[in-house]
């Protein structure tokens, strides 16, 4: 159930982070989505995406969400950075 980019920008990135966190926890459900407080450079969406799992998992799905990230990014016309990453202590 995509939606296409719409009239208004705000709208693009609300739709695609609901699509980037429903993405997410159906391939990690244990995934815990912290947005970015600052973004690192001029994304619209960004976030941490803290996975408790070994750096090799981690790794694999980094690549998994970078997949995802680039569809959202096509589709919806924004900038989005979402990052696996291991939890803090």
């Amino acid at each position: 159930m995509s939606l296409k980019a719409v009239k208004y920008p705000a709208l693009n990135v609300s739709a695609a982070t609901a699509e980037l966190v429903k993405g997410i926890l159906s391939l990690y459900p244990q995934a815990q989505i912290v947005p970015r407080v600052t973004p690192l450079e001029d994304e619209e969406i960004s976030i941490e995406v803290c996975l408790p799992m070994s750096l090799d998992e981690i790794y694999e799905a980094r690549d998994r969400i970078h997949e995802l990230v680039m569809q959202l990014q096509e589709q919806y016309d924004v900038l989005i950075l979402a990052s696996a990453v291991p939890p803090t202590a």
